[in-house]
């Protein structure tokens, strides 16, 4: 039985920031990450990237093996734990081996959502969460000429992009009635889907896949309105569940996500949770730089320190081809309107105000002065302030 002071489960950015403020706290204490991944931690928004690049394994690494060997942070890769025993301080591995703890960090992330379709099962249906997920997708396209795109998030707009950018014919279907719903209001929104039909990508929103079609292997969809539309593949890309099945048959509290407290504390002493498999303020981040605060902020409580996780104000950056968007701050909740419009350079920028104070902001088009746009929202700055060094808006 091999005794940890700081048991880390899931080596996401989560995990490994975790390891590493301990490790900047403690020289000493033993440190172990365990993931069922053979790989260890990697840049895992890349992944849509690596649809059409080449790309090596070293290529994704945050920090190769020798990092791990000079912090003494001890990896159980391809490692997948049966059961946790909190009463006991114990984890079960599925090889049977047992490890106690001291200190315990769930870090188990995400998967990705699957919405209710039929034949969702059929060959040629993906959804890109791994490396071993992006490797299987890659050669599947290989046989393919059009893709369809199941959510037109952002990251389903980056990987339809990146189909694109591999010669595909891609499809992306929409739930809602406008892309981006949550960054964008229905103007912008409208304006982007004219964008990316021209540069080739065929937008549906009010869409439902209802079914996939084909015998043993996709060969086309079938949406609400009995629509049909002929693919070769389908990528799903329609958000993410915690990985919850752990903590299930515990005394862990959870509901969407895990339960924590602003430490990254569950209601368990000494057990923390941290990333996609928390809940923050009843909602579910799945933000890598969110994840790596997280991260950060449950280590060093780990070690004995005291910090406290503030949840940052959530900003949007999309750049496909030569479209350009960043959004922050709330766009639903507003009494007035400010806008600039640059026709000829397709520059269209929109600030939201609620009793007189910038609440949110679209920039499309033009997004170099992000920065400041972004200062302005969540310092929530008076506009007439805002007015004086920037009069575009007059």
């Amino acid at each position: 039985m091999k005794k940890i002071k700081y048991l880390i489960i899931g080596n996401g950015i989560e995990g490994l920031s975790a390891a590493r403020e301990v490790r900047n706290q403690d020289k000493e204490g033993t440190i172990m990450l365990i993931s069922k991944e053979p790989y260890y931690t990697y840049y895992r928004p890349k992944l849509t990237e690596g649809i059409f690049k080449e790309f090596t394994i070293n290529n994704l690494l945050v920090y190769d093996e020798n990092w791990y060997k000079q912090k003494n942070i001890k990896t159980a890769l391809r490692t997948v734990v049966k059961k946790l025993d909190i009463e006991n301080n114990v984890v079960h591995l599925y090889d049977g081996k047992i490890i106690t703890y001291e200190k315990l960090l769930i870090a188990t992330g995400g998967r990705p959502f699957i919405p209710n379709i039929k034949s969702k099962n059929k060959e040629g249906v993906f959804a890109l969460r791994t490396i071993q997920d992006l490797y299987e997708f890659k050669e599947f396209l290989k046989s393919c000429n059009t893709v369809s795109v199941i959510g037109g998030g952002l990251l389903g707009l980056e990987a339809a992009w990146s189909l694109k950018l591999l010669k595909k014919e891609v499809n992306v279907i929409e739930f809602a009635p406008y892309l981006l719903p949550k960054q964008l209001d229905m103007e912008l929104a409208n304006k982007l889907e004219e964008r990316l039909n021209s540069l080739g990508l065929s937008i549906y929103t009010n869409s439902q896949v209802e079914e996939v079609l084909g015998d043993a292997r996709t060969n086309g969809i079938k949406l609400n309105e009995n629509r049909q539309i002929p693919t070769d593949a389908v990528l799903i890309s329609s958000g993410i569940r915690p990985n919850l099945d752990l903590v299930k048959d515990t005394a862990i509290e959870y509901d969407k996500g895990i339960k924590v407290d602003s430490q990254m504390r569950t209601n368990i002493e000494n057990v923390y949770a941290v990333g996609d498999v928390i809940e923050v303020d009843g909602m579910i981040l799945g933000l890598w730089t969110a994840a790596n605060e997280q991260g950060r902020v449950a280590g060093a409580n780990m070690a004995g320190l005291e910090k406290e996780y503030k949840q940052p104000k959530v900003f949007t950056t999309l750049e496909i081809g030569d479209i350009k968007i960043f959004s922050a701050g709330n766009i639903s909740n507003y009494d007035k309107i400010y806008e600039y419009k640059d026709p000829g350079k397709d520059i269209h920028h929109k600030l939201f105000t609620k009793d007189g104070t910038i609440t949110g902001v679209i920039l499309f088009g033009d997004i170099k002065d992000r920065n400041k746009f972004n200062t302005a929202v969540v310092s929530q700055l008076p506009v007439d302030e805002f007015l004086k060094d920037d009069d575009r808006f007059n």
